[in-house]
């Protein structure tokens, strides 16, 4: 897949995740056969205020585009320059953030209930990058303010290079099934490239959503989650959910994974960032409430290491070495407003 002059090795995405893809994800994502990272969305007057904390995230890291939100078009145009002055390959303009601490700024998907503001905003921020910038939208606000199509050819002709949809509006939050007709329809009126985002986590669904909705690549936000293996998977194979997992492989994972997450981030930020993985790479597996009501007790980096370990003996010594794949599932709620 080609984005303006980046070329990309395939066309699976990992979608941008407040608190979730930091560096060692992104790491991990880009190892498995990952395409194109996306870093979480950054605040455009943050980045202006501290930019030297930005050039650690993705000094050495390619391909990656930066997600930026905000809503005044000279701030982000100028947080767009100086991102790819920095390393940045490409720009994404998040509008589909439903957060409310992000909408009442302005930003996020509450940017498409005002096209016109959209378009200055998009004119401003392609004059300052000669990068690929490219938009990330949702279906709209409301079932009653559908307007993913006229926002899309808005980008096409403000010089975009590809549009990334979720087709779920700003009302239904993560909640019910991604109306993948909307990326049908996006995909139709432009010609540029469309990414498509929403209930994908197994190589039956990345397929499907090619064929159904003709889109050029696919973007995997939650379906990444403890998941990693599913961007070592070819899009075009076979309908099937894919190979199942060994209890060994999905341990190695996991050790690699926290491996990645200690050459980054401090000693006391350690603790939240290895549980929160531990949970969903064992989300699941046998007996996986008990360990995850033990892991939200615990303390400190060696006692969940040790819990880790402990229970991937246990059920080694009681279960078959093969797992299923993950099933699939268009339906997934409870996410909350992180995963974008």
């Amino acid at each position: 897949m080609k984005l303006g002059t980046l070329r990309l090795n395939n066309n699976l995405v990992l979608a941008p995740m407040a608190g979730i893809t930091d560096y060692p994800f992104r790491q991990l994502a880009r190892e498995m056969g990952c395409g194109l990272t996306f870093t979480e969305m950054i605040s455009a007057e943050g980045l202006l205020r501290k930019g030297e904390a930005f050039l650690k995230m993705v000094e050495d890291e390619h391909p990656v585009s930066v997600q930026l939100f905000g809503s005044k078009p000279e701030v982000l145009a100028e947080a767009a320059a100086k991102a790819e002055a920095m390393g940045a390959d490409a720009i994404d303009l998040n509008m589909g953030c439903p957060a409310k601490k992000v909408v009442k700024t302005g930003a996020g998907v509450d940017l498409m209930r005002f096209p016109e503001k959209v378009e200055g905003i998009l004119i401003a921020m392609r004059k300052r990058v000669t990068c690929p910038l490219t938009v990330k939208i949702r279906s709209g606000w409301d079932e009653k303010q559908i307007n993913a199509v006229e926002i899309s050819k808005l980008a096409k002709d403000c010089g975009l290079d590809a549009i990334t949809v979720h087709p779920r509006t700003r009302a239904q939050g993560f909640r019910g099934r991604a109306d993948w007709s909307v990326i049908a329809a996006v995909k139709r009126a432009v010609r540029i490239p469309v990414i498509g985002n929403g209930d994908v986590n197994t190589p039956s669904l990345i397929k499907r959503m090619i064929e159904e909705t003709g889109c050029d690549g696919v973007m995997i936000g939650r379906g990444a989650l403890g998941n990693p293996w599913v961007f070592s998977l070819k899009p075009l194979g076979p309908l099937e959910k894919g190979p199942a997992i060994s209890l060994e492989e999905r341990k190695r994972m996991i050790g690699h994974h926290i491996s990645l997450i200690q050459n980054y981030y401090e000693e006391s930020s350690l603790t939240p960032q290895i549980r929160k993985h531990l949970y969903w790479y064992t989300k699941g597996l046998p007996g996986c409430a008990s360990f995850h009501s033990k892991l939200s007790c615990l303390k400190g980096k060696e006692k969940l290491l040790q819990a880790f370990h402990s229970y991937f003996d246990s059920i080694q010594r009681r279960e078959p070495c093969q797992l299923s794949a993950p099933e699939e599932d268009r339906s997934v709620t409870g996410w909350g407003e992180k995963a974008l």
